[in-house]
């Protein structure tokens, strides 16, 4: 008489109940945990800004400038037009990033090339109409000291984060 090896019907169904319920317990904290953090949020919304930038600049075949403010927490763009002419700023809530209260940017760095005033806590970065930057890094950091860094380089899109600590 030989015997059959495997697992019954009930018991599949059980495990498969088991699964479901610490699923539907589980699932919903960690989304909560994940979409609510500021400081990963902010890097999101950082990231999509500047990846929404490059591409207005590779369509309208325009450069533009991207300001990040130390002073102020906030990320903006502009048109770079030549000398003599009027930059007009982003008016548009899409236009601009105002940071959340509980993050603020903590450093900034870019190669050779950008407009850097550091006194200010200003970065000016350029866009050019093919969608090209130099590179840069922006550091963020939340209430809690927990930091990251989002790195933006001139051909990758869109970005990489890393919380390694960058000497600016």
């Amino acid at each position: 008489m030989r015997k059959e090896k495997g697992f019954t019907l009930l018991e599949l169904i059980v495990v498969t109940a088991l699964i479901g319920t610490m699923l539907a317990i589980s699932i919903p904290s960690m989304r909560n945990a994940f979409f609510t953090d500021p400081l990963k949020s902010t890097t999101r919304k950082i990231i999509g800004l500047v990846t929404g930038i490059r591409e207005l600049a590779v369509r309208s075949q325009q450069p533009y400038l991207v300001h990040v403010s130390q002073m102020e927490n906030r990320i903006w763009y502009e048109k770079d037009v030549e000398k003599g002419g009027k930059q007009q700023s982003a008016t548009d809530q899409d236009g601009e990033l105002v940071l959340p209260e509980s993050v603020r940017i903590t450093g900034a760095w870019a190669a050779t090339g950008a407009d850097v005033d550091l006194s200010q806590g200003h970065l000016v970065i350029w866009v050019s109409k093919q969608g090209f930057l130099v590179d840069t890094i922006i550091r963020i950091e939340d209430d809690d000291g927990n930091h990251l860094n989002v790195k933006f380089y001139p051909f990758l899109d869109p970005a990489i984060v890393s919380d390694e600590a960058v000497p600016f």
